[in-house]
């Protein structure tokens, strides 16, 4: 085989230190995908290439090239002899020829490519990703280019183990580590984004402030170990009872947040009184040694805009006033501000 020409070797530098440039910039993993699959295309002989992303038992296409159809965004399973090869073995697949017996079962029934590349994408030792290119030509790859491909799968193997480790920071910084739910800091944020998109498009906003009655009791009778199991049946319970749009919070001690998107005042009251209920009508493991009536309650204020205030201050001392009124008013209640709506000037219809 003849020797790689100094321009070849050139551009595959080239294409390594942009890679390595678009990682030390920080760039989202589908933009250091996007330019490596397009380094591949330009630089080696391929009919397509792809960069995939294995989740668990699931594959997903972060950057594509050459294929017949858009293939981005989409989901197929891992379950598949290439990729199950790669992902216990760690090693490169490279075939030039497809009726070669020991390489054929890694193409697809009925594909007409001649030739196959593929180099698993190492992370913590696991196989994370994928580098995935393929010919109509036989013997369309070489060692230089099996060589190319592997260096651009390390670069990709940094890329992925640092989007890994900012996506687990973003969860530790914004969600509560013992119910799962998200944490106050996460609230705060939303509920600023949440008032400028409910202003910039004229449409309602909601969200309850909810406090479990007398929990201190419960904790004092049954101890903090069972106080936690208890925040966390709570956090669940609430979870399921309300929409896939709407977020669950923690925030702070026992005192929860829902924050319900396109939800004006009356249907938030709805929402608020079905909570209530639910945790009324529950049977809680302790409640009756520790809680009065032998009920374990909730109450809730009900903040909606822009009916209750205009900007998230305003949202928020609205919505701890009816709180501390439902509480003042002997717990296990809803309330929510007194005027109606009608009395303010709301969207038009």
């Amino acid at each position: 085989m003849p020797e790689e020409s100094a321009d070849n070797q050139e551009r595959k530098l080239s294409a390594i230190t942009r890679l390595q440039s678009s990682i030390g910039l920080k760039s989202k993993l589908k933009e250091v995908a996007r330019i490596l699959v397009e380094e591949l295309v330009n630089i080696v002989g391929c009919s397509g290439c792809a960069m995939l992303l294995i989740e668990g038992n699931k594959v997903r296409i972060l950057a594509e090239k050459g294929f017949p159809e858009r293939l981005e965004q989409q989901e197929f399973s891992a379950d598949v002899p290439a990729i199950e090869y790669m992902a216990s073995t760690k090693q490169c697949i490279c075939t030039g020829n497809s009726a070669d017996g020991s390489a054929f079962h890694f193409l697809p029934a009925r594909c007409s490519m001649k030739s196959l590349m593929c180099a698993p994408v190492v992370v913590s030792d696991k196989v994370k990703g994928i580098v995935y290119l393929d010919s109509t030509e036989e013997n369309a790859f070489d060692k230089d280019d099996l060589r190319f491909v592997q260096l651009l799968a390390k670069g990709m193997s940094i890329a992925m183990e640092r989007s890994f480790l900012d996506s687990q920071v973003k969860v530790l910084t914004t969600e509560d580590s013992l119910t799962g739910c998200f944490n106050r800091r996460k609230f705060e944020i939303d509920l600023e984004e949440e008032v400028a998109r409910a202003k910039r498009y004229e449409r309602p906003l909601s969200f309850l402030m909810i406090d479990i009655d007398w929990f201190k009791k419960y904790n004092g009778v049954h101890g903090h170990s069972k106080g936690d199991e208890l925040l966390k049946e709570i956090a669940d319970l609430f979870v399921g009872n309300v929409r896939d749009t709407d977020k669950v919070y923690r925030y702070g001690g026992e005192e929860f947040s829902i924050l319900l998107p396109e939800t004006g005042q009356e249907k938030a009251l709805l929402v608020g009184n079905r909570i209530q209920k639910a945790v009324e009508q529950k049977q809680f493991d302790g409640e009756k040694e520790s809680q009065p009536d032998g009920e374990l309650t909730v109450s809730i204020g009900v903040a909606s805009y822009p009916w209750d205030g205009n900007s998230k201050d305003e949202l928020l001392e609205s919505a701890d006033t009816a709180l501390r009124h439902a509480k003042r008013s002997g717990r296990n209640c809803v309330f929510g501000k007194e005027e109606k709506k009608e009395e303010k000037t709301v969207f038009s219809t």
